[in-house]
């Protein structure tokens, strides 16, 4: 019979909860106690999010990497600066969680339809390699820890703050909606591949608000969703290739949001919910190729591939769903203990 180890598995929340800096772990004070079952501990504390307080040192050391690049570059056009990733949705399960600057090129964009006028003041290609050139020097006088070799970006770390940033380049994208609207929830930009020298078209803020909107709609439900996926996954014997943190923040975000609504006390049946998604992915085809990202213009899970993946993810959340189960139905001081976990 298929067992978890949720010792082991506590113990690797744990260190991805750990700051270093603080020397404190962002688990909730309950996760030392000796009367909750580890696998109903394991349940309630992959669903709790890491803090603000955590996340704020994330948020700040791209923040520095940006005064950095603002004060040294000699550019001929000027920056904009955003910041993405699961840090911003509070959907993260590591207190390190990688976060993404984004470096764009400002002073001229892609339109989606043309505007019959053409940029030729300088060459765009050119201006984003001289970008990336001028922030690599720029980092490494600045940290002693610069990868320059991603296709995408350059990586740092902050080892006063013990975090990691990306530093994406890339062109601004305006689409119809956005031209009419003036709102960035519909702006895109276009991600650059030095390597092959292509763009890559991307909705980044689409995602960051829906994903948000839903997890607030929801009073977390969706957020709890997304980060018991996360840490189900990372914890997993298996070496998930298709299943990123995208494809799993899809597949809660397609939850119809009455279903994840979240009171105290509610997680097992926010698991199950999210089981139950899984089981519908996996049984229905043309639903899960139907499926749409947050951002509502890609389809994570149309590949046949994930489907295995998606087995193997469901069969660990419904063996925690059962373990959980029995513990709180068996205990009547531990189904108290739960209201207030």
């Amino acid at each position: 019979m298929a067992t978890l180890d949720y010792n082991t598995r506590l113990a690797n929340l744990q260190s991805r909860k750990y700051d270093p800096g603080l020397r404190e772990s962002a688990v909730t004070n309950k996760f030392s106690a000796s009367d909750i079952p580890p696998d109903v501990k394991y349940l309630f504390e992959s669903m709790k999010p890491i803090g603000e307080k955590y996340n704020a040192k994330t948020i700040q050391a791209a923040q520095n990497v940006q005064t950095h690049l603002e004060r040294d570059f000699n550019l001929h056009f000027q920056r904009d600066y955003r910041t993405q990733g699961s840090v911003k949705t509070n959907t993260n399960i590591r207190v390190h969680s990688d976060f993404d600057l984004l470096n764009i090129v400002k002073g001229y964009f892609y339109p989606e339809t043309s505007t019959g006028t053409t940029y030729t003041a300088s060459d765009p290609d050119a201006d984003i390699v001289e970008m990336r050139r001028q922030a690599t020097q720029i980092m490494k006088t600045q940290y002693d820890n610069v990868d320059d070799k991603g296709d995408k970006c350059i990586s740092i770390e902050n080892q006063n703050l013990n975090r990691k940033v990306d530093i994406v380049f890339a062109f601004w994208y305006n689409s119809d909606k956005y031209e009419q609207t003036k709102e960035e929830h519909y702006r895109g930009v276009y991600l650059y591949n030095f390597k092959e020298k292509t763009r890559h078209r991307d909705f980044p803020f689409a995602t960051l608000n829906n994903v948000n909107y839903k997890g607030d709609q929801t009073l977390d439900g969706s957020r709890k969703g997304i980060r018991l996926l996360k840490n189900l996954r990372a914890d997993s014997d298996t070496d998930f290739k298709l299943l990123k943190s995208f494809q799993l923040t899809s597949i809660v975000h397609g939850i119809e949001s009455s279903r994840l609504m979240y009171n105290t006390g509610d997680e097992l049946r926010i698991a199950q919910v999210t089981s139950d998604q899984l089981k519908k992915l996996i049984d229905d085809p043309a639903y899960r190729m139907s499926l749409t990202s947050p951002n509502g213009v890609e389809n994570p899970l149309y590949a046949a591939e994930t489907v295995p993946e998606m087995v193997k993810l469901k069969a660990d959340l419904d063996l925690l769903i059962e373990d959980a189960s029995k513990d709180i139905a068996r205990s009547y001081n531990l189904q108290r203990t739960v209201l207030s976990y």
